[in-house]
This record gives C-alpha cells, structure tokens and sequence, in this order.
C-alpha cells in the first residue's frame, strides 16, 4: 500500500512537471508570435502572379504595417529559383515605417525571354532592425520579420484584358478645355495604350453634339493601374451635358456615363444628388401612398429643386411627377414629395431624377407593390432541417450518456468469487 502511495505521488509530480514544460513553451511560443505579429505585418502573405508573359512584366503592391511609434528600419532578401527576376521599388534599403507612416511596395517579376512554360517559387523576406525604440520596450537584441511567398506562372501566350473607372469631368467655365480623368487597370500580360471615345448628348439626351476621340500617351504595363488626364479643348454652348463613355479596347469593362457643365464665366457651379426615393414596398389598392425624393445640395449655394419622374406598370404611365420646388441650402438633404392613389393591383416602378437650377441629377428609380392586403404574400415554408439536425444531437447525447452510464453501473457491480 505504502509502495502505491509513493508511485502514485511520483506519478503526480512526473505530469505537474510535464505540465508546466509545456505550458511555458506555449506561453514563450505565443509571446514570440504576438511580439512578431504586433510589430510588423503586411497585407498579403502569398502572391501569384498568372499569365505572365516570357520577358514580360507583372507587379504586385504590398502594404507593410506597423504598431511602433517610432520609425523602425526595415530590410529585405529575396530567395527561391526566381531570385533573378524579382525586383522591389522603392529598392533602397533599409527603409522606415511606423505607426502612421505604413509603407508600399512594389513587388516586380520581369522573367527572361527563354524562361520555360512551367510554375516558379520563391519568396521575399522583410525583416526589421532592432526593436528597442526609444524606450527600449522589447530589448536590443530582439527583431521580426514577415515571409511573403511567391509563385509565377510562365505562359508564351499574350493577353490583352483591362478595366477603366474612376471617371470625371468637371465642370468649366465657358472658354476653357475639359478636363477628363480615369483609371485604367491593366489586367492582361502586355502594355496597352488603350482609345477613349466621349460622346456629349444634350440634357433631355435625345440630342448628340459632340464627339472626342484620342488616345492616351503612355503606355500602361501589365498589372499596372494607372490614372489618366487628358485635356479637350471644345466649343460646347453652356449648358449640361451628359456624357457616355467608351475604351473599346477593354469592352464593356470600360464604360462609363456621367454627366458635366459648361458655365458662363465667374459662374458657380452646382452639385446636387437625388440620394433615393422613398415609399412603401406594400399598399393596398386605394391607399395614398407618400413618395419621397431624397435630394442633397452639394454645391456652395442655394438651388431650387423639384422631383420630376413617372409612374408606370408595363408600358402604362399611370401619374406624371412634378412636384412644386424647394429651395435648398449648401449641404442641406430634403424630400420631395408627391402622393399616388393606386386603383389597381399590381407592381409599379416610380423612375425620376431632380431638375436643380436647370441641371438634373442621375435617374433613380424605386418599385411599388399593390394588393387588396397591402402585405407580401405568405412565403412557402420548406422543411426545416435545422431543426431534425438538433433533434438527430439529441438523441445521440442521450444515447451516448446511457451507454456510459451501463458501463459505470457494470464496473460497480461486485464480482462474486466461485468457491
């Protein structure tokens, strides 16, 4: 008995010891983890670059962070069998990053023309100088480090594919040129200088007055996104004007349509937005239904707005909106109501825009329901699985606490001895 006893205590001490090894590494573990994850840290830990083109060109933007209130220097290593093809900018190293001062790296791969058609590795390694700051809070001696994985695929084939946005043409005073500006994003594997063609049509838009067509000077790499300017010199009376969009090289993936005005001179220009318009979603047929334009004066000073738009079902108009106008103040958002009395059931789409001190905003629409309740109808149920899931839990939690339960009771059953 005294010999169990011992081995027992024994026993207990050899797993208090292990216990305590172990929960030591894994605060050392953890406590290493969080001093490298706190101090240092980027916006992507692998990246692929696809499709790129033998002699060709790809890039990838990285954002490496920090928590440190002072500037902490950063180094880098490039390893794998691409070393040779890879390249940062800014490449001047070390470089500085602190709390408010993030950095953003370029990350390029220029594979050479006899590259083969297959899949390459490698990696960059960013690692920091000595984290002790000014206060020296994490030791002299301690430094981090990030590890951003890379892999190129080499094809021989050439991709032409791109996207624009980001469009705007402000207004100008008469006499002046436009000024148009983009961002063009180059998703394929070869540069591209890519043709914008600007439609200019009337305001009411059933009126085509001018054409620009031109091409950007530079031409844009692979993987790069790029803002353009270009400047238009025109005759456009004054008025506004709304204008569609095209860059046929990148399809539908570079239309646009906005709209811009040309003032008198020492003119102001005036902005304003139709933001939504507001109704119920369900009436009955009968009621008189409220509707709201939400408008906002974006301009510096005061516009008189009103909501002007239909309602229609199918080809059927059934009210003409026009409300009385407003004024409204710089940055001031208001409402403009109108009412509607639906006689019939049906849906109804409401389609308007603002007419402020004779410009228009962008059209907005908004869908109106009508049916003797003025409630969406009764959705049908399907079969709740989520609940014969729970049920299913159930009924193997108690089968499993029976199980054990028999076991228990077997285990403390004597045994009786046969004489």
């Amino acid at each position: 008995m005294t010999r169990w006893v011992v081995l027992h205590q024994n026993s207990n001490k050899k797993g208090f010891c292990i216990l305590l090894i172990l929960g030591l590494s894994a605060f050392l573990i953890l406590n290493s983890l969080m001093v490298e994850g706190a101090v240092i840290g980027a916006n992507k830990g692998v990246i692929g670059y696809k499709n790129v083109l033998k002699n060709g060109y790809a890039q990838e933007l990285v954002t490496l962070t920090t928590d440190t209130d002072f500037n902490l220097s950063v180094t880098y290593t490039i390893d794998g069998e691409i070393t040779e093809w890879i390249r940062l900018e800014p490449s001047k190293q070390p470089f500085f990053i602190s709390k408010d001062m993030p950095a953003v790296i370029a990350i390029i791969v220029e594979p050479p023309e006899d590259a083969k058609n297959e899949h390459y590795t490698g990696a960059v390694r960013f690692l920091t100088g000595a984290l002790a700051g000014p206060q020296g809070q994490f030791g002299t001696t301690v430094r981090a480090a990030i590890n951003i994985r890379l892999g190129v695929d080499i094809t021989g084939q050439e991709i032409v594919s791109c996207s624009v946005g980001g469009f705007n043409l402000n207004d100008v005073e008469e006499g002046y040129p436009l000024e148009f500006y983009a961002v063009v994003n180059n998703r394929g594997n070869v540069r591209i200088k890519p043709e914008f063609i600007l439609e200019f049509w009337n305001q009411d838009q059933s009126e085509l007055v001018e054409t620009f067509t031109f091409t950007i000077n530079e031409s844009i790499l692979p993987t790069v996104q790029k803002r353009i300017f270009q400047s238009l010199k025109h005759n456009l009376d004054i008025g506004q004007y709304w204008v569609r969009i095209k860059t046929p090289l990148c399809g539908t993936a570079g239309s646009g349509f906005i709209t811009t005005s040309v003032i008198e001179r020492g003119g102001v220009s005036d902005k304003g937005e139709l933001i939504r318009i507001d109704n119920k979603p369900w009436v009955k047929v009968g009621d008189i239904v409220p509707i709201d334009a939400v408008f906002k004066n974006l301009g510096s000073r005061v516009v008189s707005a009103k909501f002007k738009g239909t309602i229609a079902s199918g080809d059927e108009i059934f009210k003409i909106i026009d409300t009385d106008a407003l004024d409204v103040l710089p940055g001031e958002t208001i409402k403009l109501r109108t009412y509607f009395n639906p006689v019939q059931e049906g849906q109804y789409m409401i389609t308007g825009r603002v007419l402020y001190n004779k410009k228009l905003t962008f059209e907005k629409s908004s869908v109106l329901n009508v049916n003797p309740t003025g409630e969406p109808p009764l959705a049908k149920e399907g079969f709740n699985w989520s609940i014969l899931l729970i049920i299913l839990i159930i009924i193997i939690i108690i089968l499993v606490v029976l199980v054990l339960r028999r076991k228990h009771l077997m285990k403390k059953r004597p045994r009786h001895r046969h004489r």
